[in-house]
C-alpha cells in the first residue's frame, strides 16, 4: 500500500523534470500522512491543460453516502470493475509528486519503516484519482498495485509511479478507454529505487523533518 510520502525537492524542480510548464507550490515535508490536503497535478476542467492544485488525501466522491468508505489507495488491478473508482479512472486522473514513499515490515514483533526513493534522486509521481466531494473540495487515492522485485521483500503493495514518458496519457481528458490506458501508460522500474531502513519516529504522523529519511541500515536494491 501507499500509507506515507515525502516532498521535499523544490516545486520547480520538480516542474522541469517532468517536463511541464505549469506553477506548482509547496513547503518541504517529510511525512506527509492520509487526511492532509496534498499537491496534486490534474487536467484543468476548462482547458485540460495539466495544473498544481490541491486534494484531500481520501477518496469520497459527493455522490457516496456518508457511511461510505475513504480509502487513501486503490488496486490498479481492480479499477475498471469497481464503481466506486471507476468514473475517476476514466475522467478525473492525477499526479501525485513525491520524492518517495514509506512502507513499514513487521521484524521481531516490531512494525519498522522502510523509505524507498530513486537511486538518483529524482523526484517521481503516483499515478492518482480523483473525485469532486460533497463540500465541492477534491478526494484523492493514490493507485497501488502489486509489489515488485525488492519492494516484496518489504511490502506485498506499491504505489504505481508513473515514468515522465506516461505523464501527457495520464493527463489526457480525451483517453477514457482502460484498454488504450494500460498501453500508454506504464511504471518506473523497480531496479530504479533503493530501499533503506528509517527511524520508527516516523510512525507518528506529527513528526517531521529530513532526518526521518535518514539511512539506518544499508540499503536494499
Amino acid at each position: 500500500m501507499c500509507g506515507r510520502y515525502a516532498l521535499h525537492t523544490n516545486p520547480m524542480r520538480v516542474a522541469q523534470h517532468l517536463g511541464l510548464s505549469i506553477e506548482l507550490d509547496w513547503d518541504p515535508t517529510y511525512n506527509i500522512a492520509p487526511g492532509r490536503v496534498v499537491p496534486v497535478i490534474a487536467p484543468n476542467p476548462a482547458s485540460g491543460e495539466p495544473i498544481g492544485t490541491e486534494a484531500h488525501w481520501g477518496f469520497h466522491p459527493h455522490w457516496a453516502g456518508q457511511d461510505a468508505p475513504t480509502p487513501i489507495n486503490a488496486r490498479a488491478e481492480s479499477l475498471r470493475k469497481s464503481r466506486y473508482f471507476l468514473d475517476s479512472f476514466r475522467n478525473h486522473r492525477c499526479l501525485v509528486p513525491a520524492d518517495g514513499w514509506y512502507e513499514w515490515m513487521e521484524e521481531h514483533g516490531k512494525k519498522l519503516p522502510w523509505y524507498f526513493a530513486r537511486n538518483d534522486g529524482h523526484p517521481i509521481v503516483f499515478a492518482g484519482l480523483m473525485a469532486r466531494g460533497k463540500d465541492d473540495s477534491q478526494t484523492m487515492a493514490i493507485i497501488t498495485e502489486p509489489a515488485r522485485g525488492m519492494a516484496k521483500t518489504i511490502h506485498d503493495r506499491m504505489p504505481l509511479v508513473l515514468t515522465p514518458e506516461s505523464i501527457t496519457s495520464w493527463l489526457s481528458p480525451g483517453l477514457t478507454d482502460p484498454d488504450e490506458l494500460r498501453e500508454q501508460v506504464h511504471h518506473e522500474p523497480i531496479e530504479d529505487f533503493r530501499a533503506f531502513r528509517v527511524s520508527p519516529v516516523v510512525n507518528r504522523a506529527d513528526a517531521e523533518g529530513a532526518e526521518l529519511i535518514t539511512p539506518t541500515n544499508p540499503d536494499r536494491s
